[in-house]
């Protein structure tokens, strides 16, 4: 097993630049994941794993020998040191491990729900990490079918998505698209669409979900585009008792999504 004591080895500075540089990343087709719980994750959920650093004083040599013994055996090992280490981590509490991964295919046109029954959250040009990270993670929490992301503002493989989603990012299905791609889909598979919406739009309350749904979420800071106004769209809003005239898109998606599900399970 190699063992990389230098923060000037040129695969530990590919590594960097894989971690902080969505160029290199797309580049590159590769990503970097952090924690034992988020690379076990990845590989049950079909990412490929091609490579895992860890770093003994804080992962025990004999505790990773039998933790790895999960993963394929073709993976490449390579031990690195504290000073390493810590120079790739992101996150503030480490677990002593990291992994390069492969992309996967978030080509919409090749998925269909396997419910009868799916609930879809549409994201429209998200741009903040942390919010696409919280929406998949409340994603994973209520079971929904898929996340499309239209209109494509930010890296899906921002270390801070899947940091925030806390391993949800590998449990459900992401696709990435245009709205347009997106509205056929929807219609093509009969599934009722709402637009979160301030103006003009109805209290989520009053509708029915038991059917299959899809919510469309805006920007954090324009909201949706005109596209799906023009397209009839039912509108829908939570109401605001504060001074403040919005929520968080992450907290106004786990508000609707469990709306469905306090629906169905009723």
């Amino acid at each position: 097993m190699n063992h990389i004591s230098s923060t000037q080895n040129n695969v530990i500075k590919e590594l960097i630049s894989l971690q902080s540089k969505a160029k290199k990343r797309t580049e590159k087709q590769q990503f970097v994941v952090e924690g034992r719980r988020e690379l076990h994750i990845a590989s049950v959920s079909d990412y490929t794993i091609n490579a895992l650093f860890w770093c003994p004083e804080i992962f025990k040599e004999s505790d990773f020998l039998t933790w790895v013994l999960q993963f394929d055996k073709s993976i490449n090992l390579t031990s690195v040191s504290l000073t390493v280490y810590q120079k790739l981590v992101v996150r503030e509490n480490t677990e002593g491990i990291i992994g390069v991964l492969s992309h996967k295919n978030h080509s919409l046109d090749s998925w269909q729900p396997k419910s009868k029954n799916p609930i879809i959250v549409v994201l429209e040009s998200i741009e903040k990490p942390g919010n696409l990270g919280a929406i998949l993670r409340t994603g994973d929490a209520s079971g929904i079918d898929s996340i499309i992301i239209t209109e494509q503002r930010t890296d899906i493989y921002n270390p801070n998505v899947i940091r925030s989603s806390v391993g949800a990012f590998f449990s459900v299905p992401i696709f990435v698209c245009s709205n347009k791609e997106a509205y056929d889909f929807l219609i093509k598979n009969n599934i009722n669409t709402y637009a979160a919406s301030l103006q003009n739009s109805i209290d989520y309350g009053h509708l029915d979900y038991r059917q299959p749904t899809a919510f469309v979420m805006g920007s954090e800071a324009k909201g949706l585009s005109p596209f799906w106004y023009k397209h009839g769209i039912t509108a829908i809003n939570i109401p605001m008792f504060g001074n403040v005239d919005s929520l968080n898109v992450s907290v106004a998606t786990a508000i609707l999504t469990y709306e469905v599900i306090r629906q169905r399970s009723s």
